[in-house]
């Protein structure tokens, strides 16, 4: 008797299992079988919502260097088509960038190659009308548009801020005992940008060979170059 009310209950419950799969409506972008069915969308490629801010500054590289690429990516959630697929691109008006003046012109219409779900454009920016002396607080934001092929439908992705400057500022270890030790002068950028130079134009480099004493021998070396240099160059 037992096993039959198991039985029963298995069979019962299989069928109410199937009735309640017939009354789905499969509503969204996939349809019964899986298939997706909805229209591809384009998106940022952003791990979270601070990843819509994009820092840079010029201000550690040679002064040789007037213009530098920066290639933002953005995605695409579909499906994988065999044709180029067109995305569009706009500058906010909310940007103080210029184009022409700060960056340079960007292209509206994009694409994501054929069998690709991904893909990324270059915004070039222009070093040139820059203050090397204060923060001019330069910001392109770009913004993502609906396009015949692509979609916006995520809109907290389909914004990407670019702010950049050309402000070389005096490193926290500049005033390290140490480097006083060492002969380092008072700051100045100029004097910076050369010592830069000794490392590659790395300020990273700077960093650890200060926090390294083991580099200390070469960093003292360059030291001594910077102010032979400024010696027979003053400012």
């Amino acid at each position: 008797m037992y096993k039959s009310i198991t039985n029963i209950f298995a069979i019962g419950a299989i069928a109410l299992s199937l009735t309640a799969c017939s009354n789905d409506n499969y509503e969204g972008e996939y349809s019964k079988d899986g298939t997706f069915e909805g229209a591809n969308q384009v998106y940022f490629d952003l791990n979270n919502a601070s990843d819509t801010l994009y820092n840079y500054s010029f201000g550690t590289l040679p002064t040789s260097v007037t213009s530098d690429t920066i290639n933002v990516k953005v995605k695409l959630a579909g499906v994988r088509k065999s044709q180029v697929q067109h995305y569009k691109v706009v500058v906010d008006p909310s940007s103080s960038a210029k184009a022409g003046v700060h960056f340079v012109a960007i292209n509206s219409d994009q694409t994501i190659p054929a069998d690709s779900l991904s893909a990324s454009f270059p915004v070039v920016l222009l070093r040139q009308n820059l203050s090397d002396t204060k923060n001019d607080s330069i910001r392109l934001v770009l913004r993502l548009e609906a396009s015949d092929d692509l979609g916006v439908r995520f809109p907290d992705k389909i914004k990407r801020i670019i702010t950049f400057d050309n402000v070389l500022e005096k490193p926290y270890w500049w005033s390290n005992p140490t480097l006083q030790a060492m002969g380092l002068p008072a700051y100045t950028p100029a004097k910076y940008r050369y010592l830069l130079s000794l490392y590659n134009s790395d300020a990273r480099a700077i960093e650890k060979a200060v926090s390294n004493p083991r580099s200390w021998t070469q960093l003292y070396r360059n030291i001594q170059k910077l102010k032979a240099y400024f010696a027979a160059n003053p400012e």
